[in-house]
């Protein structure tokens, strides 16, 4: 009989990939690495990840996970600018807390061994896609595909939070003024 699987083990080897990932590079990455970081043994890895695109696979999922589960006060009641204002405040917090997050997640986008299930968009993605549509209602934006805005949104994103990583002194700053930029250039008319 087959031993069951452990959550603990599973989170562990997903924590190492991160770790490894953001140090080396998913290329520069082999999965001996990431079972030693882990404190298991390989075959253990692949006892819960069958291969390493399937660990890729459920490490880009679950990161993409990460701001939809600190979005548990969110309110669906305020208008599309504060909707996003929240939203763009929760991934500028994980952002600058856990800068590997986002540079494993853009090493993951490139990486073309992401399975096709994974684009489904997250519940952060889907209200973002809500209150950009309602922001470019009636505005020179309002015919471009949402998909674009959302890239564009996340490319701003990123941006600010690369920056704020690097210059900490500007946080405030560049936090309120990246979003009045993304927020005016989505409202012009």
């Amino acid at each position: 009989m087959a031993r069951p699987k452990s959550d603990d083990k599973r989170q562990a080897i997903l924590d190492a990939a991160l770790k490894i990932f953001a140090e080396r590079g998913i290329t520069g990455a082999p999965t001996s690495a990431i079972s030693k970081e882990a404190g298991v043994a390989e075959g253990s890895l692949f006892t819960y990840f069958k291969t390493k695109d399937d660990l890729l696979n459920e490490l880009y999922h679950d990161l993409r996970m990460e701001l939809s589960r600190h979005l548990d006060d969110f309110s669906h009641g305020e208008n599309a600018r504060n909707r996003l204002h929240y939203i763009w405040q929760k991934f500028l917090q994980l952002g600058v807390a856990h800068p590997e997050q986002l540079k494993v997640l853009a090493q993951l986008r490139t990486s073309g061994k992401l399975f096709r299930s994974n684009e489904a968009p997250s519940f952060a993605v889907l209200e973002i896609m809500k209150c950009l549509r309602e922001a470019t209602e009636g505005a020179n934006l309002g015919t471009l595909p949402i998909e674009y805005l959302v890239l564009m949104t996340r490319a701003q994103l990123e941006v600010t939070v690369e920056f704020i990583n690097a210059n900490p002194e500007y946080a405030a700053a560049c936090a309120e003024l990246g979003f009045q930029m993304l927020w005016n250039g989505l409202t012009a008319k």
